[in-house]
């Protein structure tokens, strides 16, 4: 900040008395209405922000996560079949964890697992080793290889009306049913029986060395899609054939996973979250380049108004005074009065200050010691310190511009003044 120069006895009078002012006055820059004033927008709408996500967030929580459970009812819930299959003789036990599935196994029992998503691969490696058959929804080429199952994940397709065009019985009997979602392809030779097929592919796949059945969607489980075409039929057929109980696996979140078998952090992410943030970091750099683009170098303008000289200098006290700036007032207010003091003895206002203390000590009858601690001194530490110098210098002043500066005849006229002359001594002193 350049500093200012003080033009007049008054500017510097109101320059200190705004610098120390009390604390009551008011102080310029931002208070904490005006903050707030500026900011609600931006605080308003990160709230509706996270108030959105918290309501999306509840409302979804019944959602997703009753996906092809057995106790819902809703249009993705599997209670109807979990009936039908009751109604049917079969019992249906709802079971939450992997050492639950493990307890009821039975070679006579059929266990679906309709969320593999949701399992750990130590989970899924504990399950391929039950004896039950196995009938799995979705599951892809990592749920494959925790199974244990030598089949390979092909495409993705829609859900549809399908025709079985394959030898298993069960899907014989049941005749078109919608199918669709990932298909699969046996490797290594396995024999296995595809039906449902997609171009080739197979949306079911039955792996009877594993005694395992794969399903590429679960729509045909659901609440929604049971009562058409021959989905039931399908699904009753996959799960009560072998004349056993049905083991619903429906993992509850939170629960207790086995040793080393917890998830890491990323596998936690959802897949697209990286190129997301990529995306936003492209965006990002490219609207700062767009802004970047409008900056220049600042443009100098003339005022449109006039400012008086004691509002500019009331102005910038109030600034010095906000920031406490003592050095920089006491700064402003010595180089004024050194340039009138300067333009007062008839020195030039880049003397150096030993020369200038030497002067204004001489004319004012000062200590040149005191004089250059007055005039080139340090900081005042407080206010109190700031209206003494203020004064003191204003004495200085005063003493080299009022009447008593005025230089004794000696030194204008060695030889004195003349008794015949009728001029008084300060017409003979002033020329």
């Amino acid at each position: 900040m350049t500093t200012p120069t003080i033009g007049t006895d008054g500017s510097a009078r109101d320059l200190a008395a705004n610098t120390a002012a009390a604390p009551g006055r008011t102080a310029t820059g931002p208070t904490v209405r005006t903050a707030f004033r500026s900011s609600r927008w931006p605080a308003l709408t990160a709230v509706a922000f996270v108030v959105l996500a918290l309501l999306l967030a509840v409302l979804s929580a019944q959602g997703p996560s009753r996906r092809l459970d057995p106790d819902s009812v809703g249009p993705g819930g599997a209670r109807a079949l979990a009936q039908v299959l009751r109604d049917g003789g079969v019992p249906v036990r709802r079971l939450e964890t992997v050492d639950e599935v493990v307890a009821a196994s039975r070679p006579e029992s059929t266990l679906l697992i309709p969320l593999p998503q949701a399992l750990v691969a130590r989970e899924l490696e504990q399950l391929r080793e039950l004896a039950s058959a196995k009938v799995v929804v979705g599951a892809d080429d990592e749920h494959l290889q925790a199974l244990d199952l030598p089949v390979e994940v092909q495409s993705q397709s829609e859900v549809e009306q399908r025709r079985p065009a394959c030898a298993l019985e069960v899907a014989a009997r049941a005749g078109d049913a919608d199918l669709g979602g990932l298909t699969y392809q046996a490797t290594g030779g396995v024999t296995a029986t595809g039906c449902y097929a997609v171009s080739g592919e197979a949306t079911l796949l039955r792996v009877p060395s594993r005694g395992t059945t794969l399903l590429g969607s679960g729509s045909l489980l659901t609440n929604e899609r049971l009562d058409e075409r021959g989905n039931a039929a399908l699904a009753l057929g996959l799960l009560s054939e072998r004349g056993g109980e049905v083991l619903w696996l429906v993992p509850r979140p939170g629960r207790e996973l086995p040793a080393g078998a917890r998830p890491s952090f990323r596998s936690l992410l959802p897949d697209g979250l990286g190129l997301g943030a990529v995306q936003l970091l492209v965006a990002i750099g490219v609207l700062a380049l767009w802004r970047a683009r409008r900056l220049g170098r600042v443009v100098e303008e003339p005022l449109p108004v006039v400012v008086k000289a004691a509002e500019a200098v009331e102005g910038r006290s109030r600034l010095y005074r906000a920031a406490q700036a003592r050095d920089s007032a006491s700064s402003a207010l010595r180089a004024a009065t050194r340039e009138r003091l300067a333009r007062t003895t008839g020195t030039a206002t880049s003397v150096d200050p030993t020369t200038l203390v030497g002067v204004v000590a001489e004319r004012a009858g000062r200590d040149p010691a005191a004089t250059a601690a007055l005039l080139y001194g340090d900081p005042p530490g407080d206010d109190a310190t700031l209206v003494r110098l203020v004064a003191a210098l204003r004495e200085l002043e005063a003493e080299l511009t009022g009447p008593s500066s005025a230089r004794p005849a000696s030194q204008t006229d060695p030889a004195g003044p003349n008794p015949g002359d009728a001029r008084t001594p300060k017409e003979v002193a002033d020329p």
